[in-house]
């Protein structure tokens, strides 16, 4: 009776350690860092970031997948760098939209300039005549 149940312990042990052993190692924190890295890449599909950075964004998006399964795969160390990749193409996607649209902005500002001084040239020689 002592060896089976001493069998039926060690099955039941062993059937434990595999289950705990399949789950995913990575902590609440990494979890949290994914979830937020998956959001910000959502947040930024809707966005101008599609016409400015869609590389840098497939990039990030890939980075969280490959950081997911590294994880899950009790890889924590490459987990990370794929997390601090994706954050790192993220921040350049969200840096490399902004400068296009003030350049945008710059662009049209100019324009604008070159019209006004070409009006105020043509009243300077209108007064002047």
């Amino acid at each position: 009776m002592t060896r089976t149940c001493f069998t039926s312990s060690l099955i039941v042990l062993t059937f434990v350690a595999t289950s705990v052993a399949a789950e995913p190692v990575h902590s609440d924190a990494a979890a949290a860092q994914i979830t937020q890295l998956e959001q910000r890449a959502a947040k930024m599909t809707g966005s101008s970031v599609l016409d400015y950075a869609k590389e840098l964004l497939d990039g990030a998006k890939a980075n969280v997948s490959d950081a997911k399964i590294n994880y899950a795969a009790g890889k924590e160390k490459l987990g990370a760098l794929f997390v601090q990749t994706a954050t790192a193409r993220l921040d350049t996607a969200e840096i490399k939209t902004t400068e296009k649209e003030l350049l945008e902005k710059l662009a049209i500002r100019r324009s604008e300039l070159k019209k006004a001084e070409a009006r105020l040239e043509r009243y300077r020689q209108g007064e002047e005549n």
